[in-house]
């Protein structure tokens, strides 16, 4: 072999290990972001949107004396979830599709010595069964969206159930807020499933 052979060779190779290298990080790329798109290809477009800690407060201020289980709809990052356990909820969970999120929440959970009375779940909220909740908590996610949802409510909440709606009302439809809670741009609707 000469060594003009050897050296195109060389070049090859390299060639061939940079379009490796790149088609990696491409796929890798994918793969991160994928759970932070795909909402916008769903029917109901669903964006991570983390909660403020005024809202969490105003949340767990409306809820106060209720200690039944409680779930939190599009969990995110899971901040309202273990907010809900260092107020005393033994049994709160978290559904949320994008498994970075669901990662991300046990690992806060674990951290901020919560685990035991938190889960969180790789869901879909239209497929989970909301029987066993006595709190409810939900971020809305447009109009659509909310009117589908209080269908779901109306039929599976059971009675005295309280409902908190974040940034979005419920349908009025179906239901009628029991009170409404400023708080700037992030208004609350606290609801009760009679």
């Amino acid at each position: 072999m000469s060594s003009v052979d050897a050296v195109g060779s060389r070049k090859r190779t390299r060639k061939l290990w940079y379009g490796v290298g790149f088609l990696g990080c491409v796929a890798g790329s994918l793969a991160l972001a994928g759970p932070f798109v795909a909402p916008a290809l769903r029917k109901h477009c669903l964006p991570y949107v983390p909660a403020t800690d005024n809202t969490i407060k105003l949340i767990f201020d409306e809820l106060k004396g209720c200690k039944g289980p409680l779930i939190d709809l599009g969990s995110g990052d899971g901040r309202v979830v273990i907010a809900a356990a260092k107020h005393g909820y033994t049994h709160s969970h978290g559904i949320e599709l994008n498994v970075w999120l669901v990662l991300y929440s046990r690992v806060s959970s674990i951290l901020s010595g919560t685990s035991r009375h938190t889960r969180f779940y790789r869901s879909d909220l239209w497929k989970t069964d909301l029987s066993p909740y006595n709190s409810i908590v939900v971020f809305g996610g447009g109009e659509s969206m909310m009117c589908d949802l209080s269908v779901k409510l109306k039929a599976e909440a059971p009675p005295d159930t309280d409902i908190i709606s974040c940034r979005f009302p419920l349908d009025a439809q179906h239901w009628t807020p029991v009170k409404l809670i400023e708080d700037g741009h992030n208004p609350l609707w606290r609801y009760k499933q009679l």
